[in-house]
């Protein structure tokens, strides 16, 4: 027995050696490697037959992990082939944990296991490619590029269409391994790897060694490294130094007059690249985006120079992956002509051709929707505008919305009028000048007014237009400007008609409402209003005073270019800098990290996106490619809608949305068909019995009738509601971690299981993070960290705490959606609010009236100053706020999901877009609510934080949510740039006079409405 074991710890302590100091690699069954032809090594390491040999099955788990338990199993499954292959130097440090928790005398099975991988991975150490193993999207392609030594390799686990990001790197790095290899001596060879090493432009050394290592005797690698060491010399830098005042972050300043003015008149001074990546990267200047002033100003400065500039072949690669500016990508569908549809998207996929884009498209009224999309990226719609001095008639409008209300842009308008009056004549679109009257003629007011509204840009609620109304046009075109000097060929209509879209329907800005003396009811708010708010503010609620800066935090983006500003909802009013990515080389839209966004693929096709993740670096990244959609209009019963159109079939919202109808499924009164002792008003006409259930997607509906009306099959049925089941149970996290229940609701079938739980990893993740938590007693904890200690039960994370109730007294309430809570802030936490105290108990009916339905519920009080009631629906009390029903696609979900690939799901439910849109409310003093109803379609209640508003605060609440409405109803760049939020195809305002139905856009012929809803209704009475 003893002459066993010798050979056998020999093999591990070799083993380990192998881990700790990199000696020879010595294998688990004691013989060394031997000298295999190169066809055989590829068909040992990259055949899937042979992937349990070196350490990982054909579905990617790492196998060496499974024959272990407890902390040595969480440290191994923490472990990253990937890693370990790319990043030789840094081994030992990333084995430490397995060592630590892997005890050698017992797990000698896994250290004979580990031995094996390593040997592999370290057979293929000389490939270039390795380095780019941890782009991989998969853990089986990682672990294949781990232990793979060519791209020919990755074959049995790696689908170039799936994994492109990997595949642009390993491109990159075969250029390089093309280039360097055919050097003839070692110091070329050495020279020009360096290069490679790194994604930004290379340094002025790296320049310098290269041509001296290799200029001699190796002009083939001069010649194929070219296009990847040149750089752009410009002279007199000094002449850029007062573009760095218009950075507003002094770091960026500093170090961009220090970048400008280094060095003395004889001193080599910094190419165009390398100040790039100091001001990016040293600086914190952010990315190259010609819309922000530092870059703007540069690229004023010397417009020759972009005009021969060769981006390098990283930013090339970063180019092709995202375009210039994807979000406006998205814009380039509202275009009403294929010209400019191509046009506008090559100029922000690739080739940035503004110009020609504002000459022959964006200055057409046909194309105004085009236009108001890209100003809507720009310089996005917000409420309220203060602080002005010249256009001081916009200040004091809380309520109303304006795309450009700051500083620069009262300074601008100022200007604009002393020009004017200098020049004698009005710049107008199309480059047509007017020539304008004095004084005497046409009065000052007037011209301030027009340049105050060109530049501040007030905008309607409805679609966010901002062009003026063409009676105001036509009725100053009149007055002040001189005629007698105009050149022919215009008359006031032609010249009106550019301002305008040629929908004259459409909302637009009267000039009266921000002049001296506007019309009652323009937004202007009187100072007993002011003092009103200022009053509710002292209360307790707020800071002593109403202020548009503290409202909305993030108002005039105090954030640097690189970083997200997101309000702070907890109750201190304040806000946070995320780190963000732009969508494009040169976008000004960022992204929070971990957004999963949209992105077009195709110039020329229409309805091809991929979805990509904003990753920790900043950047666009692990892009999958989605289901091309079309967006040809659908068909029902003979008529046509077009896509992204919405109509109504009885009392029922219906959306077209690439060739899908969808409806809701409210139970509609029809006269001579529904008697009203037998009408229930739940869909299907179910009996009003509150005998709760859970369906499969997470979401508690009132009974199984309910449920399976809503589509949810009967083996997706469970009695009781969802929130009655421990998400946690049956679940084992690691030794490491801990679960934490969190209670999703899925949108589509597709989405099995839906995710009721998450797990922490104690060791990876700083526990620290996950603050405000109350445990099943209701106990506060600060972080989740002082829970564990303290050995408690989480319960759920706390929101808006300086508001909500968490009284013991009152052990429970229930929510509008029909969920009981431990507490209202319970309720709040899960984006719902207090329906009434106790737990549920009843369904309510849905009456128009708003009357309360059920006979043994005690209805609380609500807010009294301004309340306009909304009943959602299965409610029993009406709610203060303004509603909104949006209507989604379950098939965009579907795709999400499969670009998704089983990760990150929980990005598709109903929390992630609940947060999603609450992240587009801009002001603080707002809450949003949501439920997925039984009438499948989304309840959204936007109300006060305060329990006793003022109405000035109703009125801002009542504002976000149209706010909300007008980005989905025109799908703005926010709606359709995120994954989630792009499912959201309808969304209209709850009224009370129609029962929660928004105002009919469009009816469906009468007829097959009538037989539509008998047949539902006969449906329903059938399942009774």
């Amino acid at each position: 027995m003893a002459t066993c074991r010798w050979p056998y710890r020999l093999t591990i302590v070799c083993g380990l050696l192998l881990f700790r100091c990199e000696q020879p690699l010595v294998f688990a069954n004691q013989h060394p490697p031997t000298a295999a032809p190169a066809h055989q090594q590829q068909h040992n390491f990259a055949d899937s037959g042979n992937d349990a040999a070196i350490g990982f099955e054909v579905n990617g788990g790492f196998t060496c992990c499974a024959d272990v338990q407890g902390s040595c199993k969480a440290a191994c499954e923490n472990l990253s082939l990937a890693r370990i292959a790319s990043e030789p130097a840094s081994r030992e440090a990333k084995l430490a944990d397995v060592r630590k928790y892997c005890p050698l005398q017992q797990q000698a099975p896994f250290w004979q296991c580990m031995n094996d991988t390593l040997a592999a991975i370290q057979r293929g150490a000389a490939w270039p490619g390795r380095v780019c193993c941890p782009l991989a999207m998969s853990v089986r392609c990682q672990n294949v590029c781990a232990t793979g030594s060519s791209r020919d390799e990755l074959t049995s686990g790696c689908r170039a269409s799936d994994e492109q990001s990997l595949f642009g790197c390993l491109k990159r790095q075969e250029d390089g391994h093309r280039c360097c290899s055919s050097a003839r001596t070692s110091e070329c060879v050495h020279a020009c790897t360096e290069v490679f090493q790194r994604y930004r432009t290379p340094s002025k050394v790296q320049r310098e060694e290269v041509l001296a290592a290799c200029r001699t005797n190796n002009s083939n690698v001069m010649q194929c490294i070219k296009g990847f060491i040149d750089v752009t010399f410009t002279a007199n830098l000094k002449r850029y130094v007062p573009c760095c005042d218009s950075s507003p972050e002094p770091k960026c300043r500093k170090v961009c007059r220090e970048t400008l003015t280094a060095g003395g008149p004889d001193a080599t001074q910094y190419t165009v690249e390398e100040i790039i990546d100091l001001l990016q990267h040293r600086g914190g200047c952010g990315a190259l985006m010609p819309t922000l002033p530092l870059w703007k100003c540069f690229l004023e400065a010397d417009k020759q120079r972009a005009a021969g500039q060769q981006l390098n072949s990283n930013e090339v690669s970063r180019i092709n992956q995202i375009g210039m500016d994807s979000a406006k990508q998205h814009c380039c569908m509202k275009a009403v002509s294929l010209r400019c549809r191509l046009l506008c998207s090559t100029t922000f996929a690739n080739e940035w051709t503004l110009d020609d884009l504002e000459q022959k498209c964006l200055g057409a009224p046909e194309e105004h929707a085009l236009r108001q999309c890209i100003d809507e990226v720009d310089e996005p719609c917000e409420l309220g505008c203060d602080g002005l001095s010249f256009c001081s008639n916009f200040n004091n409008r809380p309520t109303e919305l304006f795309r450009s209300c700051r500083a620069q842009s009262d300074m601008a308008a100022r200007t604009d009028v002393q020009q004017w009056r200098q020049q004698g004549y009005l710049p107008f679109p199309g480059g047509v000048q007017l020539p304008i009257r004095n004084e005497t003629e046409c009065s000052f007011e007037i011209w301030r007014s027009i340049a105050c509204a060109a530049q501040i840009k007030p905008c309607t609620k409805d679609y966010h237009t901002n062009h003026i109304c063409r009676q105001d046009c036509a009725e100053v075109l009149k007055n002040c400007v001189d005629w007698l000097r105009m050149p022919d060929g215009h008359s006031v209509s032609s010249l009106c008609q550019r301002l305008s879209p040629q929908n004259s329907s459409m909302p637009c800005i009267s000039m009266g409402t921000f002049q001296l003396g506007g019309p009652v009811g323009s937004g202007l708010l009187e100072p007993s209003e002011v003092a009103a708010a200022a009053s509710v503010a002292m209360s307790g609620e707020r800071g002593p005073s109403v202020d548009v800066a503290l409202v909305s935090p993030c108002k005039g983006s105090p954030c640097n270019s690189s970083q997200v500003c997101v309000a702070n909802r907890d109750g201190t009013y304040g806000y946070r800098c995320v780190d963000g990515c732009p969508l494009g080389e040169a976008s000004s839209y960022l992204v929070p990290v971990g957004t999963f966004v949209r992105i077009p693929v195709s110039v020329t096709q229409k309805g091809c996106l991929k979805v990509c993740r904003c990753g920790e670096s900043g950047r666009i990244e692990k892009c999958q490619p989605l289901p091309c959609i079309s967006y040809n209009s659908c068909t029902l019963a003979g008529r046509r809608f077009a896509h992204l159109s919405h109509f109504y079939v009885e009392c029922n919202v219906c959306s077209c949305y690439a060739e899908e109808i969808t409806c809701t499924k409210r139970q509609c009164r029809v006269p001579g068909l529904t008697e009203d002792r037998a009408f229930t008003s739940l869909p299907c006409n179910c009996p009003p019995h509150y005998v709760p259930v859970c369906g499969r997607n997470g979401n508690t509906y009132p009974s199984a009738c309910v449920a399976k009306c809503a589509g949810v099959p009967d083996g997706d049925i469970e009695f009781g509601p969802c929130r009655a089941r421990n998400g946690c149970d049956r679940v084992d996290c690691g030794p490491l971690s801990v679960c934490l229940p969190e209670w999703n609701v899925c949108l589509s079938g597709m989405h099995k299981p839906c995710p009721q739980y998450r797990c922490v990893n104690l060791t990876s993740t700083n526990c620290s993070t996950v603050t405000d938590i109350r445990d099943t007693d209701l106990v506060y904890h600060a972080n989740l960290c002082e829970m564990v200690l303290a050995r408690a039960t989480y319960a759920y994370r706390e929101k808006y705490r300086k508001h909500c109730d968490t009284s013991r007294r009152r052990s429970q309430v229930c929510g509008v959606n029909g969920i009981t809570y431990r507490s209202e802030c319970e309720a709040w936490s899960d984006y719902s609010t207090v329906d009434y105290n106790g737990p549920c108990q009843e369904v309510g009916l849905i009456s128009p009236q708003l009357e309360a339905r059920c006979s043994s519920i005690k209805c609380p009080k609500r807010k009294a100053h301004g309340c306009t009631p909304v009943l959602p629906p299965g409610a029993c009390c009406p709610v203060c706020g303004t509603a909104i029903r949006i209507v989604y696609s379950r098939k965009q979900i579907d795709r999400g999901l499969y670009a998704l690939k089983g990760t990150s799901n929980d990005y598709l439910t109903l929390r992630s877009i609940m947060r999603s849109l609450e992240a587009l409310l801009q002001t603080v003093e707002c809450r949003l609510t949501g439920q997925l109803t039984f009438e499948n379609d989304l309840y959204v209640i936007v109300e006060t934080l305060s329990k006793n508003p003022a109405r000035l605060q109703t009125q801002i609440c009542a504002r976000e949510a149209e706010r909300l409405v007008t980005l989905v109803r025109t799908q703005s760049h926010r709606i359709t740039s995120e994954l989630n939020l792009s499912a959201l195809t309808v969304a209209t305002l709850a009224t009370p006079g129609n029962g929660g139905a928004g105002r009919p856009v469009e009816l469906y012929s009468r007829i097959v409405l009538v037989l539509a809803v008998a047949l539902g209704y006969l449906v329903g009475a059938g399942r009774h």
